[in-house]
């Protein structure tokens, strides 16, 4: 994706929704299954991180 815009949209949509079932979870997954949550989740925040600073970075 080269529009970093988008690419930020679909990161904290992701991180938000897996935040929502990680955090407010009734029951405890499995842990296969939370450490696959806590991966795609560090994952969606790292590439909003990177998709803000290029959104950043190109407004100079």
């Amino acid at each position: 994706m080269n529009d970093p815009r988008i690419s930020a949209i679909i990161c904290a949509t992701v991180a938000a929704w897996l935040g929502y079932t990680i955090f407010f979870s009734a029951e405890a997954p499995s842990t296969f299954l939370m450490v696959l949550q806590w991966t795609f989740f560090t994952v969606a925040l790292a590439g909003l991180g990177a998709a803000l600073g290029r959104l950043v970075r190109g407004r100079r």
